[in-house]
Order: structure tokens, then C-alpha cells, then sequence
């Protein structure tokens, strides 16, 4: 609504409108008029930078006028000082002015409430026009608001004369605006989380600390070329090898972490976004907290994963974001990332900045289901120790705020009915239940945090010590007891080993153990708890364990002895409280690595001193023990016996024993066993076809049967396939997560790149080669186990194979592998 002319000197009689001078004569129907100042201001330069200040030069007007060029610009002021705290000024030409092709400003009328001052005019003239000082040139109106009103402040504010444009002076901040996205900014939640992106939904009705975003985006391209090549190298190889070097692998990525750091360009913008956060409270201490791009989502929050860091001062908000930054690397992190199948080296964490609230409580609280009753977790001060469990909270329900305040024994009331009314408006907007973090101080309750609740029908979490643990191969779960990312794993060893396990329990064979476990990172800072794990471990055949922490965390061996330390930090650090599942089995390293089957009457043993994983993986030659007539055992058999087996003839008959009764069950089979302390332990086994493995008189081992014609191709990549195929991808899907590898990938390329499926001449039976199945004519090793895993493979897939020692012919070589032999068709570059 526009103030009329009466009522616009009453306004400013009252003191709500500014006119110095005032003249009563220039009062309008609905405006005021105000007279040219005598300064104008040209700009020297014919190219203008937005980005920098411009030259200019001032002209003072004559008494007898100036006259102005068509087509050039003049900076020109009021006379007046013009101004209200209470009404929206607009300005415009008098109509005799427009009349003479005179503009007095080009597309900025609108003024803001709060300024006062001078007001700069951008005089523009279509004709030579010439102009006086004290000219009514232009014609000042008010508006009332509607509205809360925010009073103007910027760089303007108090001008006298003509200002040329300021431009460059926020520059950087306009650009900080538009990156680092405020609170109430529309934002994109792939870009700032799930956490700021709800905090930003949410400030529109709750007292929401103000608080900016640097954006996911930001650390990637902070991210050099390098660091970005050798991130990607090691999250390849972790994935390829499944995690089985978890320890060695991390540590890597830590250290290529520590060269993350922010570029100078963000650093300014950062530091102009925390000046406006600061705005005159130089003693204010912000909370710099990460906002992953998978955090706080319905099926996960992965709460703790990432850093924060509260207390900060204004000068230290840079590196607290960096240590944030470095945290995606750490080896939680990177645990957690992996039990959740996500296995890109991207850094998809956002950081916010936010005003740290000084509370008198603060707290968590959770709806329920019908989002009426409510929860509330409060601790005087900080939550940061209630969720963290180091302090035991204040528990209050809805229902005890709502019943009679008569001999009221809770404290904070007011405050925590607060809390409840807030908490019941975020579950309705949510449509579900949420888990609110909230803080008060003297201005009231403030939104800190609110996120999905994951889940409400299991326990998930716990503030004390929790730790439970069941027998892997003969115990059923206990009601409650959550699998998680290890459910698929679990299952695999009930459904298969567990059987297995029974069935040789049954004939006297030894068997190492296994248990199923769940426990959270406060369980391993509480001694006894750390008592009852080490209990359950300590002792047995070994002294090593190897744990499963989810589908793509397989197979890590670790010594007992440090068992808590790797536990601690898969489960995200002492004080962690989320509930963890993870299946631990003993890891028999033993004197010898064995694999028995039957062969027709006898049986045919083969061992390495490398262990049970590098006979299997084809990373360890293989001797062997054979007896032709099984019948023979008790009155003392006929037997080949390799270097090192003796150790094994006295154990015969065990052997003998429990591969005939897994053959009866599963038909033809390979037995996994280690040799510990001088007694066989069985291990695990594998279903065979009708395949046979025989040797002739040249030494030449058949490993698969069949025909097959190519060049010869040497691999000599034996550091990779060594390291590829003690990963346990190998052995869980053959090798389907390794073919992304570069150096696999390299190898691959260099098959496809022959024009006809080559023979693949390797030093072993590598098990990761099994990728190659589909690609390749057949293969040749060195030498080798006849039964570890890519031996059966090439079995089962029809690919022909031999093991031929100290065969040296060239790449290219034309050579036809057929049922146990070897044949060298073209032999340019044969040297044997």
C-alpha cells in the first residue's frame, strides 16, 4: 500500500520517514520530490569489470548546468537524505524529466528498508540534455510492508555523493552464496545429504541454529589429478581382493588421505561464509559436522561414521572441514562403506558449518509409531556425551509431561514439552517415526539434527557394553538376533560347512571352530565383555582368526592377540553404539595344507607347506601322496609319497574315513584340510564332476580334458594373480569382483587383443584366472595343485589343461593342449 502525500509528512513528523532537507512544497499527491546533487560520476574506462574496481572521474555541475551525451552513463545523488526503518522506498523520474529523454535509474528503483543516506541516480539521456544542481529530477514513494521486516546493513548503507558500483567488493561472497548453500537455500540432497538437506526442510517452522553447506562436490574437485588416480587404484584393489588385506589397505588410503586438502579458491569462500555466520560475534563457536550422502536415509543412518568437530573457532573452521574430509578415508569408514556394498573410491560427504548452540540441556528424543508418544533423552550441556553413551540420560515420556504437574518432579519441564511438540511436527512431516537431536538454551528449543528411524521392531543400538555371541556350526540364533550384512554369509556356512562340520565331528575329526557374534564399539572398551570375547577365542588349534564383516568384507585373517584392535575398528571406535554382526572363525595356518579325493580305488593327496589358501588359490606348488588301493590301509598300503608327507601317513585312515562318507552324501568331492599340531583338521569341501587327473610318462600332468588350439600367451604377472587370488572374491563368486581390476583388466586386454583365442601360459594355477574362462583356448602351468579351485573350474567349463615343468617357448608359439598332452605346432622361438 502506498503512503499518500499527507501522510507521508506525518510520518515524517513522527520520525518513521527521513527527509533532510524537507521542503513541504515538494510533497506529491503520493510522493516527494528530490533535487539533483551537484557531483557526477563517469566511469574512464570502455570495458567495465564486474569482478574489480573501476576508474572513474567526477564532474562537478556549473551554476550554469552540464549537458549530458547521449549514450553515456552519469552517476548522479539526491540532495536529500532518504530513508525510513518502516516502509519499502521506489523511486522514479518526474514525468518533465522523462518527457526530455532523461533516465534517472536503469533497472534499480526498488530501495531497501533500513538505508539512509544520499541516493546514487544512473542518469541516462537519449538527447543532449543540459542539466542544473537542485533540479527536481526525480520523485521518492514508500510502501507499507507486509511481513517481518530485516533492516538493510550492506555497503551502501550511509552514502553521501554518487557511489559507483561496489560489485567487486562481495563479489566472492555472491559466489561463496551460490556454492556453499545456506540453510534455507534450496538445495539438492545428493549434493548436501540427507542430514543438512532435513535440517534445511525443517527450518522453515523450527529454530534451526543458522548454518552453510560445502556441498559434496567440493571435495572431489578439491582432489588432485594424482591423489585421484591413486584413490582409485586402491579402492580397486580392495575390492578385488575383498577386503582379505583390509589392514594393509587402509593404511594406503590413509596415507594418500592425508594429501586432501582444500583449495585456495574454496578456502576464501569458506572463510567469507563464516564471517557472515560469525557477523560481530567473534567469540561464537561453530560445529563443523559431516552430512554423508548415505547418512540418516529409512534403511541406514550410519550414524559416527564421519568426523565432527564442535567447539570450533572462527580461524580453525578450514582445517576442522579437511579433518572431516580425511575421515571418509578412515578405516570405519571405509569398513562400514564396504559392509553396505559401496565400493567407490567417490567422496560423497558433504560438510556444514553450523552456530554451535551453548545449551542448558539438550538431547535426543524418538516418536513412535503414532508419532503421539515421544520419548526424551536429555543430559545437562552437550548430547554430544549422550550419544556418544559416556553419559547416562534423563529419560521422560510424553505421557509423564502430560500427567498432573502437582508435586512435579521433572525437571525442565517447559523445555522438554517443548521438545515433544517439536518432535511430534518433524514425525508428521516425516510420515514416520524420527530420532530428533535438539538443544536448549535462554531463546528456546533449536533443531540440531532429525533423521528416518532405521529401525523400530529390532534393537539396533545400545549406550552399554553389548556383546553376544552363538556357535557357527551347531547353534540356532536367539530371538532378536539381527544378521545384517552378514546374512548372506551366515547362511552360506549354515547351509554348507555347517553339515559338513557335524559329519566329521561324527567320525572323529577334528574341525576348527566358529561362532556368529554381535556386539557395538563400547563393548570393546568394557574389560569384561573384552574377557568374554577373548574366552570364547583363546585356546584351540589356533592362533589366528578370520572374520567376515559382510559380503564384501570376507576373509580377513588377524592374530587373536589383536582381535579387539581390528574389531574396534571395524565398528567405528570405542564409544560407538550401533550394533554390529560379523562371523569369526578360527584360521588354521597349521604345518601343511592339504586336499584329498578319492581317485577309482585309492585316494590321492596333495599338500604344500605354503598352507591350505595358497594350495587352493594355486599360489604354492602342490606335492602330492598317493595310495592305489585304499583296501590296503590297515595292512600297510602301497604308497608314493612325496618330500614332507610323511607327516600325513599316519593320519590315513581319518582322511580315508571322512572322504568316503562326504562322497556318500555328496558325491564326488575334494577335502580341504591343515595339518596343526600333528592331526588333520578338516576345513571345508567342494562337489566334483566325473573328472579324471592323470600324469604321463614325460611328467606332463592332465589337469582338464579336451582338445584346444591357439598361441601360446606367457603371463608373467605373478605378484597380481598371487595377491588377486588370495583375495576371497575367487573362492565366493570366481573372480566375477576382480575383473575391474586395472592390472586384471590389462591382462584381459591383451587376450582380446589376439586374433584367436590364445593358450595361457602361466607359473601356476592361479584362481583368479578363472576369469579368463570363456576367453581363452585352455591353459598351461608350471606346475600346480590338480585340485585346488581353478583346476575344478576348468574341469567343470570344459577347458583343457596341463602342467608341463620348464617349458620355455615364446609368445606366439602355436601349441595344441589335448587330454594330457602337449603338442608345439609352430616352433619359432622354442628354446627347449
Amino acid at each position: 500500500m502506498i503512503l499518500t502525500g499527507p501522510e507521508i509528512e506525518r510520518e515524517r513528523a513522527d520520525g518513521r520517514i527521513t527527509i533532510e532537507p524537507f521542503t513541504p512544497e515538494q510533497v506529491n499527491p503520493n510522493s516527494y520530490n528530490f533535487r539533483l546533487g551537484r557531483t557526477l560520476r563517469v566511469y574512464r574506462d570502455g570495458v567495465l569489470d564486474a569482478r574489480a574496481e573501476n576508474r572513474y572521474d567526477e564532474i562537478e555541475i556549473p551554476d550554469d548546468g552540464y549537458v549530458l551525451e547521449p549514450g553515456h552513463l552519469y552517476l548522479a545523488h539526491t540532495v536529500e537524505v532518504l530513508g525510513s526503518e518502516h516502509y519499502a522506498p521506489t523511486f522514479a523520474a518526474r514525468s518533465s524529466v522523462a518527457r526530455l529523454g532523461v533516465f534517472i535509474n536503469l533497472s534499480a528503483s526498488l530501495g531497501d528498508i533500513g538505508y539512509c543516506g544520499q541516493w546514487t541516480l544512473q542518469l541516462y539521456s537519449l538527447n543532449r540534455v543540459r542539466v542544473y544542481p537542485g533540479l527536481n529530477i526525480g520523485q521518492m514513494m514508500w510502501w507499507r510492508p507486509q511481513g517481518d521486516v530485516a533492516l538493510y546493513a550492506g555497503k551502501y548503507q550511509g552514502s553521501t555523493g554518487p557511489r559507483s558500483s561496489d560489485l567487486h567488493v562481495d563479489f566472492e561472497k555472491q559466489i561463496a552464496r551460490q556454492r556453499l548453500p545456506h540453510l534455507r537455500a534450496s538445495v539438492d540432497v545428493q549434493e548436501v545429504g540427507p542430514k543438512f538437506a532435513a535440517l534445511s526442510a525443517a527450518a522453515c517452522t523450527a529454530s534451526v541454529p543458522e548454518a552453510f553447506c560445502i556441498p559434496a562436490g567440493e571435495l572431489e574437485q578439491s582432489l588432485d589429478p594424482s591423489t585421484r588416480a591413486a584413490l582409485a587404484e586402491a579402492f580397486d584393489d580392495l575390492q578385488a581382493t575383498v577386503g582379505a588385506f583390509f589392514g594393509e589397505s587402509t593404511a594406503r588410503i590413509e596415507q594418500i588421505a592425508e594429501q586432501v586438502v582444500m583449495s585456495d579458491e574454496l578456502a576464501r569462500l569458506v572463510r567469507w561464509r563464516v564471517r557472515e555466520l560469525v557477523a560481530g560475534r567473534p567469540g561464537l563457536r561453530l560445529a563443523v559436522r559431516s552430512s554423508g550422502i548415505a547418512e540418516d536415509t529409512a534403511g541406514s543412518s550410519l550414524a559416527g561414521v564421519h568426523d565432527s568437530v564442535l567447539g570450533v573457532t572462527q580461524d580453525d573452521v578450514v582445517a576442522a572441514v579437511e579433518r572431516c574430509w580425511r575421515s571418509v578415508y578412515a578405516p570405519s569408514a571405509i569398513a562400514a562403506r564396504l559392509r553396505a556394498g559401496d565400493l567407490d573410491w567417490t567422496p560423497r560427504l558433504a560438510v556444514f558449518v553450523q552456530r554451535q548452540v551453548e545449551p542448558v540441556v539438550a538431547g535426543v528424543a524418538f516418536t513412535g509409531q503414532d508419532g503421539v508418544e515421544v520419548v526424551v533423552e536429555y543430559v545437562e550441556g552437550l548430547a554430544d556425551v549422550l550419544v556418544s553413551g559416556v553419559t547416562v540420560p534423563v529419560m521422560v515420556t510424553s505421557v509423564q509431561l502430560a500427567a498432573d504437574q502437582e508435586g512435579d518432579q521433572v525437571q525442565h519441564r517447559g523445555t522438554l514439552t517443548d521438545v515433544v511438540a517439536l518432535a511430534r511436527d518433524l514425525h508428521e512431516r516425516h510420515g514416520r517415526p524420527v530420532d530428533v537431536e535438539w538443544a536448549a538454551d535462554a531463546d528456546g528449543v533449536h533443531l540440531v539434527q532429525v533423521r528416518p528411524q532405521t529401525s523400530t521392531a529390532t534393537v539396533t543400538d545400545s549406550a552399554t557394553p553389548w556383546f553376544e555371541a552363538h556357535d557357527l556350526y551347531t547353534e540356532d540364533l536367539s530371538p532378536g538376533f539381527t544378521l545384517g550384512e552378514v546374512a548372506g554369509v551366515y547362511g552360506s556356512y549354515v547351509g554348507k560347512r555347517a553339515p559338513a562340520y557335524r559329519l566329521a565331528v561324527a567320525t572323529g575329526v577334528a574341525v576348527g571352530r566358529g561362532w556368529v557374534c554381535r556386539l557395538n564399539g563400547k563393548a570393546l572398551a568394557d574389560d569384561d565383555t573384552v574377557a568374554r570375547l577373548r574366552s570364547l577365542v583363546d585356546g584351540g588349534p589356533a592362533d589366528e582368526c578370520v572374520l567376515d564383516l559382510g559380503e564384501h568384507v570376507r576373509q580377513i585373517v588377524v592374530p587373536k592377540e589383536r582381535l579387539v584392535e581390528h574389531l574396534t575398528e571395524f565398528v567405528g571406535g570405542p564409544s560407538g553404539t550401533a550394533l554390529r554382526s560379523f562371523v569369526m572363525r578360527d584360521f588354521l595356518r597349521g604345518e601343511l595344507g592339504m586336499i584329498s579325493r578319492l581317485a577309482g580305488d585309492g585316494i590321492v593327496v596333495e599338500f604344500t607347506a605354503d598352507g591350505l589358501m595358497a594350495l587352493n588359490r594355486g599360489t604354492a606348488g602342490a606335492r602330492a601322496l598317493t595310495v592305489p588301493n585304499r583296501a590296503d590301509l590297515a595292512a600297510g598300503p602301497v604308497m608314493s609319497v612325496d618330500e614332507g608327507g610323511e607327516a600325513l601317513v599316519p593320519h590315513l585312515d581319518e582322511i580315508v574315513r571322512l572322504t568316503e562318507a562326504m562322497r556318500d552324501v555328496h558325491g564326488e568331492v575334494t577335502l580341504e584340510w591343515v595339518l596343526v599340531g600333528g592331526r588333520p583338521h578338516f576345513v571345508d569341501y567342494s562337489a566334483l564332476g566325473q573328472d579324471v587327473v592323470t600324469m604321463d610318462a614325460s611328467g606332463i600332468v592332465q589337469i582338464s580334458p579336451g582338445t584346444a588350439r591357439g598361441p601360446l600367451l606367457r603371463l608373467r604377472d605373478d605378484a597380481l594373480l598371487a595377491r588377486l587370488s588370495v583375495g576371497p572374491a575367487v573362492s565366493i563368486d570366481k573372480a566375477t569382483a576382480v575383473v575391474e581390476h586395472d592390472g586384471l583388466r590389462a591382462i584381459i586386454a591383451r587376450v582380446a587383443a589376439l586374433p584367436d583365442a590364445p593358450i595361457v601360459h602361466a607359473s601356476r594355477p592361479y584362481a583368479v584366472l578363472s576369469v579368463l574362462i570363456g576367453h581363452v583356448a585352455g591353459f598351461v602351468f608350471d606346475q600346480g595343485s590338480t585340485l585346488g579351485h581353478l583346476p575344478i573350474l576348468l574341469r567343470e567349463a570344459g577347458v583343457p589343461a596341463v602342467a608341463v615343468a620348464d617349458l620355455d617357448l615364446a609368445d606366439g608359439t602355436e601349441v595344441v593342449v589335448s587330454d594330457g598332452t602337449l603338442t608345439t605346432l609352430v616352433a619359432a622361438g622354442a628354446r627347449a
